[in-house]
């Protein structure tokens, strides 16, 4: 495996974990199989893939441990990111990926397949779409939190669920909690420190 990711997963807490090791083993040949084709992700160094994505969509795993969640769903899922990592760290959660696109929806399910997680769904629709309530609801895309945007995301939470959402800059991120308004007033923003990534990572919960 590679080293960087074997050391990632150490420093987080995850080193134990052979079985997920693996699955994010088997995950990155997939990615790196398919990228050039489909434009999964944007790679400008041989460690990104591993740093930028992987690791990055594992970095707050702790922190969602506490939430005891049991179902999750990730919006705009694209290649995959944060939603397979966190399916494969954990197992028994109940996970929805929903991706607009059919190429990109596509290669989700044949990924899962290959990563024997079948349990896993894959939506291929927009979020506005989407029915079904869960406990958490995760996105990783640059999506700023705009009032009209959060609002809908929050009626697909379970009663007592959270909106966890991968952001950058506090600074940014603090302007986005303003505009908010009283949608931003209760956001919890948690420091998340990424193995050897010297970028600002945080994740904003905002619950319904």
């Amino acid at each position: 495996m590679d080293d960087k990711l074997a050391e990632g997963l150490r420093v987080l807490g995850l080193g134990a974990r052979t079985s997920l090791a693996e699955g994010l083993r088997a995950y990155q040949a997939e990615i790196t199989t398919w990228n050039e084709r489909l434009g999964l992700v944007s790679l400008k160094g041989p460690d990104d893939l591993v740093v930028k994505h992987l690791l990055d969509s594992l970095a707050p795993w702790a922190f969602l441990e506490g939430l005891g969640f049991s179902s999750l769903v990730d919006l705009g899922s694209g290649a995959g990111f944060p939603g397979i990592p966190l399916a494969l760290a954990f197992p028994r959660v109940q996970t929805t990926l929903v991706e607009r696109m059919e190429r990109r929806a596509g290669f989700l399910e044949i990924t899962l397949e290959h990563l024997h997680r079948t349990d896993v769904s894959v939506v291929q629709r927009t979020f506005e779409e989407v029915r079904d309530q869960f406990d958490v609801v995760t996105f990783r895309a640059v999506t700023p939190l705009e009032p009209k945007i959060v609002k809908k995301m929050l009626r697909l939470l379970k009663p007592g669920g959270c909106i966890a959402a991968y952001k950058g800059r506090r600074d940014t991120i603090d302007a986005e909690l303003i505009g908010l308004g009283p949608l931003g007033s209760s956001a919890e923003v948690v420091p998340v420190k990424v193995p050897f990534l010297d970028e600002e990572r945080h994740l904003v919960i905002l619950r319904g």
